[in-house]
């Protein structure tokens, strides 16, 4: 079978899958329909984000599964172009996530804007809601399993370390890792960063 039989059965199939994407959320409900994301083909993901309010740049690749929680729509969502983010990344989506331009987030790594201790009596011991953007600079790289806190920016070519918790930003050009994420050292501008 030649190359553009296939690239045009590849397009037909994004299409169907994002049409069922659609039909599952008027009938069953955005939750319902949001869990495509976990089992669609790769393909899809793309699509089925920028009809649904995500903000995607050009020539991304987003691995599935994608696990979103907490919206009712994908317009928290902002991706910049030649970006990559990996298999079971978890995005909440509570509140804005902005990934700029070249930026890489590894699989599994875990997003949240928001934390919350419900109805627990922490809520009034010095716990309280917290909301916040979470911003990832452009040509910034996060390892796997890394979890990011709210309120976090990852400056530009900023590295860090697989499995690290950050919970403060993460200054441009630097390398962090750990729980929590401490700087490991400095990364030198060259003309080739840019």
């Amino acid at each position: 079978m030649g190359l553009g039989i296939r690239k045009s059965f590849a397009k037909i199939y994004v299409e169907l899958l994002s049409m069922q994407f659609s039909t599952r959320r008027f009938l069953l409900g955005f939750e319902n329909a949001n869990s495509m994301l976990r089992t669609v083909d790769k393909r899809a993901v793309i699509g089925i984000l920028g009809r649904n309010g995500a903000k995607i740049g050009d020539d991304c690749d987003i691995e599935s599964p994608l696990i979103i929680h907490n919206c009712r729509d994908y317009e928290n969502l902002t991706v910049g172009s030649n970006c990559h983010i990996g298999k079971d990344v978890f995005f909440d989506l509570k509140f804005p996530i902005k990934i700029e331009d070249r930026a890489i987030i590894s699989m599994r790594v875990t997003v949240i804007t928001h934390l919350d201790v419900g109805g627990s009596p922490l809520k009034n011991m010095g716990f309280p809601v917290r909301e916040e953007a979470i911003i990832f600079g452009k040509g910034c790289y996060v390892g796997a399993g890394a979890l990011i806190l709210p309120g976090v920016r990852i400056g530009e070519c900023a590295v860090v370390a697989a499995g690290s918790v950050v919970t403060h930003n993460v200054a441009s050009y630097t390398v962090v890792g750990g729980v929590p994420a401490r700087l490991i050292r400095r990364i030198p501008r060259t003309k080739h960063t840019d």
